[in-house]
């Protein structure tokens, strides 16, 4: 087989295929022709997915994929409730896209394209609604804690629906950092103008 510029492990596929083909048709076969069965066959089942995962890619492609991604998942759901731990299950749902991409090559390069937009805050939305652990913590004073936390989170459990119905721009603080902690109890529907309408996705229960 002619195999010239061909890796190595391509040209043993080659060969073998050649092999299939002379045993199947019991007939001499021209090594062009087995050359146009792959390559035809091949072409049409080749993806942008596989070009993008298997090439070198400008960092420009890149960077308007990932804009993309972003302006879809972001046409759903608020920019600012948005967290890094949340992106991906957001963009599964919501960009074409990223569905688009699902090789790990081109999911790293869009994640890494978005860092900006998916920095974490440096206080957590745990932090922010349960306060920060102390290192230095007794056992008496870690168990009082979590019965603290255990408490709270009841509590706000209890006040999601509270948020349903409300729009995004409208809700305090407070109010979006725990859409933002509750997130998979959480979800918005688009009112226009960049603003969305908070609804629950399920019952709320005890985390």
């Amino acid at each position: 087989m002619p195999t010239k510029h061909i890796d190595d492990a391509t040209a043993l596929q080659l060969d073998d295929l050649y092999v299939r083909c002379v045993t199947l048709t019991q007939q001499p076969v021209k090594e062009v022709e087995v050359l146009r069965l792959a390559i035809q066959t091949g072409i049409g089942n080749i993806t942008d997915n596989d070009i993008l995962s298997s090439m070198t890619v400008k960092d420009s492609v890149w960077q308007r994929l990932a804009e993309q991604t972003w302006a879809e998942v972001t046409a759903w759901w608020p920019e600012s409730a948005i967290t890094a731990r949340r992106f991906e299950t957001l963009a599964t749902v919501h960009s074409a896209t990223w569905q688009q991409y699902p090789a790990e090559r081109c999911r790293t390069a869009l994640r890494a394209q978005l860092s900006r937009q998916l920095r974490e805050s440096i206080f957590c939305t745990t932090d922010q609604l349960f306060g920060m652990k102390d290192l230095g913590m007794s056992d008496e004073e870690i168990r009082a804690a979590e019965e603290r936390d255990a408490h709270l989170n009841v509590e706000y459990l209890a006040s999601l629906p509270a948020l349903a119905g409300r729009l995004w721009s409208t809700l305090s603080e407070h109010e979006q950092v725990l859409a933002c902690h509750y997130s998979d109890q959480i979800g918005f529907t688009p009112h226009g103008q960049g603003d969305f309408v908070v609804c629950l996705t399920g019952t709320p229960s005890d985390e």
